[in-house]
């Protein structure tokens, strides 16, 4: 028998220790599964690396919770942040090519349900991709579609952060806005023909959060059009206008000579507001109604 030196047999039994020790496995992902706005399930075996965006304002909301390098496409419209740019393109909102973005191998593209054709949101699906459709209808809708993203993309932690703040934000501006008296406002988002926002819309409510009273009290439509006399009979205090169809305050003038009779015209409260701002529900929103309120009431330095 050959006898074994103590230092030689501690190494022995501390393999034979460790070899029976149970190694670590790794973590199984869970699969995520979310509704989405048109009532259709969507599951996710892992994290998404591979995004398509569809509407400007998912865009905005991807780069706001730092998925940016999992952005592999966006649209022509996708102009915010910046970076976006530099993203490959597949598109109109309404006329992507579908093609396109089939070569893109994207794990989950996003959709809106009031920019995107529901054509291409049942071919997509039935092309086997996933696909998930938002329809924020308002400023709560949009934290929702915020917290939706953020759980199907595992960011769900920095996407309640975001949504916190912005609420947050929002009731500020309320606040401030409650402080002064409420001003009768026109905004308007297009000058030929007059079509104006009214009250049962995303629009409507954010004229409501600033403290303001929409002239178009009552219609059959969401976005009516208005004749020149009308709005000369509702008298606004305040005209807003998106910066998307006008540049400069003299425009809206010399397009309506009458409108000089308007109070709003005549106490220079005509105001240009930045269309993205306003228009997108994504992360952005809780700027524009700071917008809002600057425009109705003059506070410029509404936080």
């Amino acid at each position: 028998m050959i006898a074994l030196g103590f230092p030689f047999l501690f190494v022995i039994l501390l393999l034979s220790v460790v070899g029976c020790q149970e190694r670590p496995q790794p973590r199984p992902h869970n699969p995520r599964t979310v509704f989405d706005d048109l009532g259709n399930a969507v599951t996710l075996d892992r994290p998404a690396k591979r995004i398509v965006s569809m509407a400007p304002s998912i865009t905005e909301t991807l780069f706001a919770l730092g998925l940016d390098s999992a952005v592999v496409g966006v649209t022509d419209y996708c102009d915010y942040p910046p970076q976006a740019g530099t993203k490959t393109r597949i598109g109109g909102i309404a006329n992507p090519s579908l093609e396109h973005i089939a070569t893109l191998r994207p794990d989950l593209i996003l959709m809106s349900v009031a920019g995107n054709a529901r054509g291409d949101y049942e071919k997509l699906r039935e092309l086997g991709f996933g696909v998930f459709a938002t329809n924020p209808t308002s400023v709560e809708g949009v934290f929702k579609s915020l917290l939706d993203l953020g759980a199907l993309t595992e960011t769900k932690e920095l996407a309640e952060q975001l949504v916190a703040r912005l609420r947050a934000e929002r009731d500020s501006l309320v606040t401030v806005a409650l402080s002064g008296p409420s001003r009768s406002v026109l905004l308007l988002l297009s000058l030929h023909p007059i079509v104006a926002v009214g009250p049962q819309t995303f629009l409507g409510e954010l004229l409501r959060l600033a403290n303001g009273r929409n002239v178009v009290e009552v219609t059959t439509t969401s976005y009516p059009i208005l004749n020149r006399e009308e709005i000369l009979r509702r008298q606004p205090e305040v005209i807003i206008v998106t910066n998307d169809i006008a540049s400069n305050v003299d425009q809206i003038i010399n397009t309506y000579p009458e409108w000089k009779n308007l109070s709003a015209v005549r106490k220079k409260q005509i105001r240009l507001v930045d269309a993205n701002l306003i228009a997108r529900p994504g992360p952005r929103i809780v700027g524009g109604l700071r917008e809002l309120v600057k425009a109705i009431h003059g506070i410029s330095n509404a936080q």
